[in-house]
């Protein structure tokens, strides 16, 4: 072995690449032959080593079952592009073939946990468009034909939360869900379930044929069928997020927020709840699991929402979470006295603290009995108080973002 060591560090030194021998530079004699044993020993335990079988093979009949998906799916996306209209905005489509193209590279070539559905590695030659539409919502069909909705591009807040949707939607194909729902419900027809499911997504959000669409498919499939497909896609895409660029919180951030909006009523079509419905449990788990691979929640980095921003304005430099002004800072420094408060504060506010993990002792604010931002003289005179009144204040406006923090998180 150590024969071998010194042969090949005097090798990173040789004038030319190792070829069985025929370099020795200006190497003594004792060390070209010590040299060529190694090289010649090393060259035999190469030649001896079995073969190794390809990392990842397909059988007939797992291709069998790839072809029949490609194919099924092939057919539904020809009525989908009959019902639906190629999205007016070059830039939705520019950004969502950027970011799949990562994804859908770890989907084909990384073996997941699949908690319902197929759980070999199913490698499709996937196809993305945005179609059409306010409603905020997006499909998956078999095969890899994935569609999205102007509506919920223009809803996403990040690209990690748009990443998140990307995720989920590739692991229904990918763990070939609806395939399994008909191996399982085999009194349904394959071609009969995606036929319901363009029905719900093609109907706009409003009328008798959704509703009636709806109530054929939970006939058809039986309860239960998208509990489960839903909850196996939210793992899958937090483990194809982990192996990327994107932050995993995003499913969760937007989860979160279709949760919230539905509640308030908005002036969004939701769309996406009647098939993807959020829910604690779903939240939880999918949080739960995080823990369990140690990834943090950071809400902060995967939306806009929850993010303490620095904002300059006269006089100095604003901090602000979710549109509400926390405190002004002022003085020459102010801006970047601000971004190092905004930090530490993300990093506060992502720990989904409570109303009394804050204080304000004299003119310092401290979070969970840690500094968060210490306050001048000089932002005492800008907002025309003493520091200690506006650290009084500013513990205020925290826990208002608190407030609004929890009421997203855990009322679901």
């Amino acid at each position: 072995m150590l024969t071998l060591v010194a042969a090949c560090l005097l090798a990173t030194r040789a004038p030319e690449p190792c070829d069985g021998g025929h370099w020795h530079g200006d190497l003594p004699p004792r060390v070209e032959a010590i040299v060529d044993h190694a090289w010649a020993e090393w060259q035999a335990q190469q030649a001896e080593k079995p073969a190794q079988p390809p990392a990842f093979q397909i059988t007939p009949q797992h291709k069998k079952d790839l072809d029949a998906d490609a194919e099924l799916g092939k057919k539904y996306a020809e009525i989908v592009d009959k019902e639906l209209k190629p999205t007016e905005h070059a830039e939705f489509q520019e950004r969502l073939d950027r970011i799949s193209a990562e994804i859908v590279s770890i989907a084909n070539s990384k073996r997941v946990e699949v908690s319902w559905g197929d759980a070999r590695l199913n490698p499709f030659k996937y196809t993305f468009k945005v179609v059409k539409g306010d409603e905020v919502n997006a499909f998956s069909l078999p095969g890899g034909y994935i569609y999205f909705f102007d509506g919920l591009m223009k809803y996403v807040e990040t690209d990690h939360e748009l990443a998140g949707v990307i995720a989920h939607e590739i692991s229904h194909a990918s763990f070939r869900h609806i395939a399994t729902l008909q191996r399982e419900r085999s009194k349904v027809q394959a071609f009969t379930i995606p036929l319901i499911l363009i029905s719900l997504f093609a109907g706009g959000g409003s009328g008798g044929d959704v509703a009636a669409g709806a109530q054929l498919f939970e006939q058809a499939v039986g309860s239960g069928w998208s509990e489960r497909a839903e909850l196996a896609a939210d793992w899958g895409a937090v483990q194809y997020l982990v192996e990327s660029k994107y932050d995993p919180t995003g499913i969760l951030t937007f989860m979160e927020r279709l949760a919230r909006d539905e509640r308030l009523g908005p002036n969004y079509v939701l769309g996406i709840l009647r098939t993807h419905p959020p829910s604690r449990e779903r939240a939880l788990r999918m949080t739960a699991r995080m823990g369990q691979l140690n990834i943090p929640v950071r809400r902060s980095v995967a939306t806009t929402s929850f993010r303490v921003v620095v904002k300059e304005v006269d006089g100095g430099a604003s901090l602000k979470f979710n549109n509400v002004v926390l405190v002004t800072l002022a003085g020459e420094d102010a801006v970047a006295r601000a971004k190092v408060a905004a930090a530490t504060l993300n990093d506060f506010f992502d720990r989904v603290p409570a109303l009394f993990d804050v204080r304000a002792v004299g003119g310092r604010v401290e979070g969970y009995r840690r500094p968060l931002i210490e306050l001048s003289p000089v932002d005492a005179a800008l907002a025309g108080v003493s520091r200690e009144e506006l650290a009084a204040t500013t513990v205020r406006q925290i826990q208002r973002g608190i407030y609004s923090l929890a009421y997203r998180v855990w009322d679901y």
